[in-house]
């Protein structure tokens, strides 16, 4: 699911074996950059970062990112 106020943000749901439960991807402009799992529960959900700390820092809209990580909970919660 592409954000509509931000068209460079994806949203994608699916089954990670890492993980029990369901997770939640949000991808800028095509790379992955956090990943939500449940596992923990519900309140307590964990939200992994990727960064590679070797390469040039990337750098997104505080609000998209705000926007797609609220969405993204959404998606678990129901």
């Amino acid at each position: 699911m592409k954000l509509g106020s931000n068209l460079d943000f994806e949203i994608l749901g699916f089954s990670d074996s890492r993980y029990e439960s369901l997770t939640v991807e949000i991808q800028y402009k095509g790379e992955p950059i956090a990943q939500i799992n449940q596992d923990q529960g519900v309140d307590c959900l964990e939200i992994e970062v990727f960064a590679d700390l070797n390469s040039a820092t990337l750098k997104v809209p505080f609000s998209g990112f705000l926007e797609a990580m609220i969405i993204a909970k959404s998606f678990i919660v129901e």
